[in-house]
C-alpha cells in the first residue's frame, strides 16, 4: 500500500511537478494554503508532509507548530527559497526532518521522502545548504536602490522557479521511454515557464519606465523567449 504524502505549497506548477515526481510511488494530497494546510495535516492519514515556507493565510512555522502538536510523530520537509538563521532555527526546533532550499533536486527530495517514510522517525533537522554540493544563496548587494534591488531579486526568483522545472523535465526525458501524460506534462511545465518570464518581463518594464528618464519602457520591443510554440 502506498504511503501518503500531504504536499502544502501555494505554487501551483511547482505542485504539479512534485506531484508528477512522487505519484508512482506515494498518494498525494494537495493543500494551496496555510489554513488547508494546517486542516489536512492534522489528520491521522499522513505518513509525510511536504511544506513551503512562504504561504497564504498561514506561513510553514505555523502550519509546523499546529501540525507536530497533534502529530509529533509525522516527518516535515520544509522547502524554502529565503531563509534566516533565526527561522532555520525555528523550524529545527519545531521538528522539521529536513530543510531544502530552491532550488533543489528532485530526485534527492524523493530520496528523502522514501527514507523518511519507511522509518517514520524524524531525522535531525538539517539544511541543504550545509552540503558540499550545496551553493550558498546569493545576497542582494547592500547598495542596489530600491527598484534595482526588487528588480534583482525578481530575478532570482524567476531563475530559481525555472531551474526547479528544467531539473524535473530533465528527469522525464532522461527515462527510457515517454508515456502519453508525460508529453501533457512537458508542455504544461513550458507553458509554465513562459509564463514565468513573461512575468518577469512584465515586471522589470513597469519598474524601469515608472523609474523615470524612458519614453517607453526600454525592453518593450525586445525579443522575448516563446518556450510552448503554437501547441
Amino acid at each position: 500500500m502506498k504511503k501518503n504524502v500531504l504536499l502544502v505549497e501555494d505554487d501551483p506548477a511547482l505542485r504539479m511537478v512534485m506531484r508528477e515526481v512522487l505519484k508512482d510511488e506515494f498518494d498525494v494530497d494537495e493543500a494551496d494554503n496555510g489554513d488547508d494546510g494546517i486542516h489536512k495535516g492534522l489528520t491521522e492519514t499522513n505518513d509525510l508532509i511536504i511544506l513551503d515556507y512562504h504561504l497564504p493565510k498561514k506561513d510553514g512555522l505555523q502550519v509546523i507548530e499546529a501540525v507536530k502538536a497533534a502529530h509529533p510523530n509525522v516527518p516535515v520537509i520544509v522547502l524554502t527559497g529565503f531563509l534566516s538563521p533565526d527561522s532555520e532555527a525555528q523550524f529545527n526546533q519545531l521538528g522539521a526532518s529536513k530543510i531544502f532550499p530552491k532550488p533543489f533536486n528532485y530526485r534527492a527530495l524523493l530520496e528523502v521522502v522514501r527514507n523518511l517514510t519507511v522509518s517514520q522517525a524524524p531525522a535531525p533537522a538539517q539544511s541543504q545548504a550545509s552540503s558540499p554540493k550545496a551553493q550558498p544563496k546569493p545576497l542582494a548587494p547592500a547598495q542596489l536602490a530600491p527598484t534595482e534591488a526588487e528588480m534583482f531579486a525578481d530575478s532570482l526568483a524567476t531563475v530559481a522557479a525555472l531551474a526547479e522545472k528544467l531539473e524535473f523535465l530533465q528527469s522525464v526525458t532522461e527515462k527510457y521511454w515517454i508515456e502519453p501524460s508525460d508529453i501533457s506534462t512537458i508542455r504544461e511545465t513550458a507553458r509554465c515557464m513562459e509564463g514565468e518570464i513573461q512575468s518577469f518581463y512584465g515586471k522589470v518594464n513597469n519598474t524601469l519606465f515608472d523609474a523615470g528618464g524612458f519614453t517607453s519602457p526600454l525592453i518593450a520591443h525586445s525579443k522575448k523567449p516563446h518556450l510552448s510554440g503554437n501547441n
